[in-house]
């Protein structure tokens, strides 16, 4: 964005601001560390502002909250009629202690954080002439850069100035990626993300090229900040007494008393630095080689990125964990808001044995960010990046009961009532309940984006649209053409076989469904035989165990689905290959590069060697001698 940079900056003498936004630490936080410079060498008075914005909170129509009439992207486009909250009243909570936890180790350095309520554009608006702002670039967000472009301008109309800086919100730093962050230099592949930055095989190994780009070391706290504070009336100012107390914050914030009950009646984690910090210190503690996250030796993937799987012995990149329900680090939460910084996971990690999968997780982060800043507002479209055009639903009961879980597909119903009852889920039940309401609804993916938007504890706008994008099928151009006379009803026959192996593969992972059974109590007394698919119980079995389908349990809203525990039994072997592979009749091979196992064309190939600085008859060398992809003819 155009705000100044360090270098073009004049000394001014108006006091320095730092705006907390999402790295609520004072830990590995360059930008805190920059506006108390700046105040202590030029002897400027120095603030620390937060600030709730109600654009963020409240309830509206799905779009870019900065750019409600559609001005910054498509001039044309369909009346957006589906909408819900920005945030829910539990994301709000979790930011309140965060916000609580950022005063009180400030306060101990001497400085008082001053909380408001309203748009950064009115509330910096009354600091006086000459002032600096200092913040993190929010690069991925495009309404976060939007309000920084709007602050920016206010700001400037006084003589004062807005101080984007990187921070460390990111794993690397934009300055030591060895590509520009535009468009058509970015790698267009994760693989080809991790060979870019110099890891020999992110699939498999933690081993980096010795001209690997720097991670940089997390700096320290300050330890004392500028005493000489600024006395500006903000407006929008909550006061302590109101900020300590929960009710009346939630309240201040726009919350009803149905919504701020129900967010103070979970059990959620604990916000803040010290709980981040003492989270993921307990969570390296239970790492080794030996005997630490016992893999599950019948786990199956067949639905998820993982090559060969777990294999042998020790397995670092703990891919066993994708297949269940509960998880890994479970540090999203404290990532999302800046509790603590991917670099410090990392570097508190190397010794870890489990560090390839430490680096496998913050990498993929990494890649849904570099993402976010390349795609822009297209990040956000129906089409996606890859200007998809596809039939698509956009309201209706079945997409209402998605949203409540009472889809009749039993995982599906339980992931959805748990993301609505802890604001989490597991990276698999993300994937799951997004594919079903995309391919086995033919709903508009963004329906679900936006709703996990306000649902999840986790909330990270390029992790959450990347993978929503990503799961649509609608992050890049595909081969696959849809007529303007196909209808939905197509697109999910289309995708029946694929819903059936994800289905299948999570009945074979949790074969009691003591999952299911954990969050849907009408199929606790289901035998397991039948808790995946209470469709195919006889009336009896139905009687005999007080679940009756359309009745006491919804009847599913896609019917005659066969799942089967055995690869190859009800067309379940057959739908693997369409994971990996689309129906264009190009010849694709296996490439031996790729953990995943999955398959490319000769063009993928010789792209994936020349993201790595290779030469195109590297990729053709890499062609000829791979396997051709099973039921695809060789050229």
């Amino acid at each position: 964005m155009a705000a100044m940079s360090t270098r073009e900056r004049q000394q001014a003498r108006g006091p320095a601001v730092w705006w907390a936004r999402n790295d609520l630490r004072v830990e590995d936080n360059p930008v805190l560390r920059m506006a108390a410079a700046e105040a202590a060498l030029d002897g400027r008075s120095f603030s620390a502002v937060f600030i709730f914005d109600p654009r963020f909170l409240d309830r509206s129509n799905y779009g870019r909250v900065t750019d409600p009439l559609f001005e910054k992207s498509i001039s044309k486009r369909r009346d957006i009629d589906f909408g819900n909250r920005k945030c829910s009243a539990q994301r709000a909570h979790f930011y309140l202690q965060c916000v609580r936890s950022l005063s009180k180790q400030l306060q101990a350095r001497g400085v008082d954080l001053k909380v408001c309520h309203g748009l950064p554009e009115e509330i910096f608006a009354a600091l006086p002439s000459e002032s600096s702002v200092f913040c993190q670039q929010e690069a991925v967000s495009v309404e976060c850069t939007d309000v920084e472009k709007n602050l920016e301008n206010v700001l400037s109309g006084n003589g004062s100035s807005l101080v984007c800086e990187w921070g460390a919100m990111s794993l690397y730093h934009r300055d030591d990626l060895p590509f520009y962050l535009e468009e058509e230099y970015m790698p267009k592949s994760y693989s080809a993300l991790g060979g870019a930055v110099g890891w020999k095989d992110i699939w498999c190994t933690p081993d980096r090229e010795k001209w690997a780009s720097r991670v940089r070391e997390p700096v320290a706290a300050p330890s004392v900040l500028p005493a000489r504070s600024v006395e500006v009336d903000f407006p929008g100012l909550i006061s302590e007494e109101e900020l300590a107390d929960d009710e009346k914050s939630l309240a201040r914030l726009g919350y009803s008393p149905e919504e701020i009950a129900d967010a103070l009646a979970r059990e959620d984690p604990q916000g803040g630095e010290a709980n981040a910090r003492r989270t993921f210190e307990v969570w390296l503690s239970k790492q080794d080689g030996d005997g630490g996250n016992p893999q599950h030796g019948d786990a199956v993937f067949w639905d998820l990125p993982v090559g060969h799987g777990p294999g042998q012995g020790h397995d670092a990149l703990q891919w066993a964990n994708l297949a269940r329900p509960d998880g890994w680090l479970r540090m999203s939460q404290y990532l999302a808001v800046g509790c603590i910084s991917a670099r410090e996971i990392y570097a508190r990690s190397l010794a870890c044995p489990n560090f390839n999968g430490v680096v496998h997780r913050l990498m993929w982060r990494e890649w849904h960010r570099l993402c976010a800043i390349r795609f822009g507002r297209r990040f956000f479209w129906l089409q996606g990046p890859g200007w998809v055009e596809r039939p698509w639903v956009w309201r209706g009961p079945e997409v209402e009961a998605w949203k409540e879980g009472k889809t009749g597909i039993p995982y599906v119903d339980a992931c959805m009532r748990e993301l609505r009852q802890t604001g989490w889920l597991a990276y698999k039940g993300r994937k799951t309940t997004a594919f079903f309401l995309v391919f086995g609804l033919g709903a508009d993916w963004r329906i679900g984006a936006y709703l996990f938007e306000e649902l999840l504890l986790d909330y990270d706008c390029a992790m959450n649209y990347g993978n929503w994008i990503t799961v649509a099928a609608v992050e890049k151009p595909r081969r696959r053409d849809w007529h303007t006379d196909d209808k939905v009803e197509d697109i999910i026959e289309a995708y029946r076989q694929d819903i059936e192996v994800k289905l299948s593969a999570e009945m074979a992972n949790d074969p009691s469904g003591e999952y299911i059974k954990r969050w849907v109590p009408e199929l606790r007394s289901v035998d397991a035989a039948f808790v995946h698919k209470p469709w195919a119980m006889s009336e009896e079995d139905m009687e005999k165990s007080g679940c009756v389908v359309g009745k006491t349990y919804p009847a599913p809203l896609m019917s005659n689905l066969t799942l089967s525990t055995e690869v190859g039994e009800g067309g379940v072997g057959r739908s693997m290959e369409r994971l990996m592979m689309e129906d264009d009749g190009e010849e694709r091979r296996v490439h031996p590069e790729d953990f995943k196992g999955q398959v490319y064309t000769k063009k993928e190939f010789i792209e994936y060697g020349t993201s790595l600085g290779k030469s195109e008859s590297w990729g053709e060398e890499l062609w000829a001698g791979a396997a051709v992809a099973e039921g695809k003819p060789a050229a």
